[in-house]
């Protein structure tokens, strides 16, 4: 039913929450794999001030990722983890539709009413453009 399964992650407690559900929905349905998606939307390559952005953005993306993998290794389902630059809603949407995934399963961004509705959020343009089903996770 769901044999791919991809998550975005973005170190938020949402986003941990969509992960454990995910490895419950893997192991349930017998999925292939879970795939996490970690997006930087930050574009600076050039060190300012003496600090090596690129080196922070490293960091960062390990400190997300790093805690996420021992999860899925400590609960035996196959994955992979990519990384990549842009704005998050397209790059999930494109990458799911592109690798054939089964199922989207992401956190809700938490925001508040006004600042969604305003600004709109990642979870909701994914649920919209997505070519395949998409479970938010409060």
């Amino acid at each position: 039913m769901y044999k791919k399964i991809l998550v975005p992650m973005d170190g938020s407690a949402h986003s941990t929450r969509a992960l454990e559900h995910a490895v419950k929905l893997a192991k349930t349905v017998g999925s292939e794999k879970i795939t996490i998606l970690h997006i930087n939307n930050l574009r600076f390559t050039e060190q300012y001030y003496f600090v090596d952005i690129s080196k922070l953005i490293d960091e960062e993306n390990e400190a997300i990722l790093k805690p996420a993998i021992e999860f899925l290794t400590e609960s035996n389902v196959p994955h992979e983890t990519h990384i990549f630059q842009g704005e998050p809603a397209t790059i999930i949407t494109d990458y799911a539709k592109e690798h054939d995934y089964s199922i989207i399963v992401m956190g809700s961004a938490g925001k508040g009413a006004l600042k969604a509705t305003l600004l709109g959020s990642v979870s909701r343009k994914v649920a919209q453009e997505a070519h395949c089903p998409v479970l938010i996770i409060k």
